[in-house]
């Protein structure tokens, strides 16, 4: 079961998402009827997360962004409905300023995804290019330009759930 949906876009939309958004999305997360994958990595921005480049410009009238970039490593990109993806809305100011958090579905016209074949032979991880890709705005979660403050959030969580903090307390108890 791949964690992208339960252990880290839930969090988000509990915690900035807005009543809409998470009367949309959460009972699908809950229910694990929908596939999730993370648009964070991108080449030539690494380890430095907040390099990227995928760019996210705003429509004339307000309805929706238009999404052109790649992402790389992104696990599950083939089998997702879905993916949560830091996006730069604004280069003007620091590198963490500037980058919103976006909702885009993967099944739409702009989104190509290939498949990096690791060294065991395995499919997993993928390439995706977003090219022209329409985001409506009531896909944003929480303020433009404050994506990296909820991607660090997410980090946190991710690394405090993957740690099992809960089973390890109760093994303690029991020894």
């Amino acid at each position: 079961d791949m964690p992208f949906g339960v252990g880290m876009v839930a969090p988000i939309i509990m915690g900035y998402g807005n009543e809409e958004q998470q009367q949309r999305f959460l009972p699908d997360i809950r229910a694990r009827t929908v596939n999730w994958c993370q648009g964070y990595s991108e080449p030539g921005a690494g380890s430095d997360l907040a390099s990227l480049k995928t760019k996210a410009v705003l429509s004339e009238d307000g309805s929706h962004y238009v999404v052109n970039g790649q992402k790389i490593w992104t696990t599950a990109a083939h089998i997702a409905d879905w993916m949560f993806c830091l996006t730069r809305t604004d280069d003007s100011g620091k590198k963490q300023e500037g980058i919103t958090f976006l909702l885009i579905p993967m099944k739409q016209e702009g989104i190509e995804v290939k498949p990096i074949i690791t060294l065991g032979g395995n499919h997993t991880v993928n390439t995706v290019y977003l090219t022209d890709v329409k985001v409506p705005v009531e896909n944003r979660i929480g303020e433009e330009g404050k994506g990296w403050t909820y991607s660090q959030y997410l980090l946190g969580h991710e690394r405090t759930s993957y740690a099992r903090i809960g089973g390890k307390r109760k093994q303690l108890r029991h020894l």
